[in-house]
């Protein structure tokens, strides 16, 4: 068995991994919910709605707009998820529990931030499906 394989970690360490752990996994929601973003703004402005629909094309702006704003909070996440990653490895020169303690602090503030965000971006696409579902064209014949 090699050194690494029986090698003990301390509950610093294990905490830091835990740490690096969701922070990957942030990177990886935002990263989809990027990809999601571009979708829905091709379905939005893409012409295949039913016509002489009332305010419709009001609402798809509004959501188009939501969407503008959702990219960049999500771009801003993406890189405060980014620079947290950094802060974790810091952690590990940290010399006293109150160092600790701050760079944990921060990392659950962007916890909060970032549930709070998936959250609000999950509602925005039920909104939006729940809203044009029943608007698409039947065939590509309705013009």
């Amino acid at each position: 068995m090699s050194r690494s394989a029986t090698r003990k970690f301390s509950a610093n360490e294990k905490e830091i991994a835990q740490l690096l752990k969701e922070n990957e996994d942030w990177k990886n929601q935002l990263s989809y919910t990027a990809e999601e973003i571009h979708f829905l703004e091709k379905f939005l402005s893409a012409d295949i709605f039913q016509k002489n629909i009332l305010n419709l094309y009001e609402k798809l702006q509004q959501y188009g707009g939501q969407l503008e704003s959702l990219r960049a909070d999500n771009l801003q996440l993406t890189m405060e998820v980014h620079n947290n990653r950094y802060d974790i490895e810091g952690m590990m020169e940290c010399e006293d529990i109150s160092c600790e303690i701050f760079y944990h602090d921060e990392h659950l503030k962007l916890q909060q931030r970032v549930e709070s965000f998936l959250k609000n971006f999950n509602q925005f696409k039920l909104a939006v499906f729940s809203h044009t579902a029943g608007l698409l064209r039947k065939s590509s014949k309705e013009h």
